[in-house]
């Protein structure tokens, strides 16, 4: 079973959890994807806290990695609230699908110009009954920090070591 780790970096005021980083760990390699603020207020404006990570999670785990979850609060109100938020989700696992495993494609969002766009990971479920009907398309968006950075080449051969 592959196994990755996923640290997950927000603020915790007023009962909610905003998550603004998240670092794909898997061996020595580490990878920060930070949130843009459009991607950080779904989980403000959701009830599931982790709505802005969950198609990421479920790229993961359809493809056969086990996730080993840790919290870490920048800012927090200590709150009980914060404590048992803290006390669900951090150090947390979920296993990977054993059956059914899905790829994950990796594409550049403007392939003309690769510089000037994101990186997108893709899985896709098919029904083998239905002649390969897609069933659910699963997409999560990282964006890039400068437009006509080349880290993103960076990014997109560190992401191609982490998931293979």
């Amino acid at each position: 079973m592959k196994k990755i780790n996923l640290k997950i970096e927000g603020d915790y005021e007023l009962g909610k959890f905003t998550i603004f980083l998240v670092v794909l760990e898997r061996g020595k390699i580490r990878l920060p994807i930070f949130l843009t603020a459009e991607q950080t207020n779904l989980g403000i404006e959701s009830d599931d806290p982790f709505e802005p990570i969950k198609q990421l999670k479920l790229i993961l785990l359809r493809s056969g990695f086990s996730i080993f979850q840790t919290i870490e609060i920048m800012h927090g109100d200590e709150s009980c609230q914060q404590l048992e938020f803290e006390a669900n989700f951090n150090e947390t696992s979920e296993e990977g699908f054993k059956l059914d495993i899905q790829p994950i494609n990796l594409k550049y969002t403007n392939l003309e110009d690769p510089k000037n766009g994101n990186i997108e990971l893709q899985s896709r479920v098919y029904s083998e009954k239905e002649s390969m009907r897609l069933l659910h398309s699963f997409s999560f968006i990282i964006y890039t920090q400068e437009e006509g950075d080349s880290s993103i080449f960076h990014t997109m051969k560190t992401l191609k070591i982490i998931l293979k």
